[in-house]
């Protein structure tokens, strides 16, 4: 099963080997709290050259914050990251916005009809987000102005006073990258 899966792969850090992943353990999605499910395909290319599968299913890191479901990708801790790779590092990603953060972080948010200021309330970061909509549609607020964000739309954020509100009745799935900046 996954959790056993993510167990292995995780002594297999510890001791810096990485085994190839079964394709009959990881075939498998489910849902998780109404969430759609999502399938994260990780690569890598290990100390001897072989080229491998280090995680093929459901992302082990979701939770919910302010009526937002919230899945961890992948993070790096640094830019340039560091090859090769030898655990998955979705295991320990943290909040890409939180004090020190000088990496990437790849993340998905599920956010439901309804939510909006009264959960999400104007915030910026130092970070440079990149954005796309997979699925629904958001209004993105500034403090100034709002654009409806469609499915297939996608946005660069700069450090910038923003918030979201889904106004629909479907959830609105949308896709981050974010890369820690020097706020001057």
């Amino acid at each position: 099963n996954r959790r056993e899966l993510v167990a292995a792969m995780a002594g297999a850090a510890a001791i810096g080997t990485i085994a190839p992943v079964a394709a009959a353990e990881t075939s498998g999605k489910t849902e998780s709290a109404g969430a759609a499910a999502v399938r994260r395909l990780v690569t890598v290319r290990d100390g001897a050259g072989r080229n491998l599968v280090l995680a093929d299913g459901e992302p082990p890191v979701s939770f919910d914050l302010n009526g937002t479901r919230i899945t961890r990708l992948w993070e790096t801790t640094a830019v340039p990251a560091r090859l090769p790779v030898d655990r998955d590092a979705s295991l320990d990603a943290g909040s890409a916005y939180r004090a020190g953060f000088g990496g990437t972080s790849f993340y998905l948010a599920e956010i439901p009809p309804g939510v909006g200021r009264s959960q999400v309330p104007f915030h910026r970061n130092a970070t440079i987000d990149y954005m796309a909509i997979l699925r629904g549609e958001i209004y993105f607020v500034l403090p100034e102005q709002e654009m409806l964000l469609r499915q297939g739309d996608t946005l660069v954020q700069c450090g910038n006073d923003h918030t979201w509100e889904n106004r629909g009745n479907e959830p609105c799935q949308l896709l981050f990258v974010v890369v820690a900046a020097v706020d001057a």
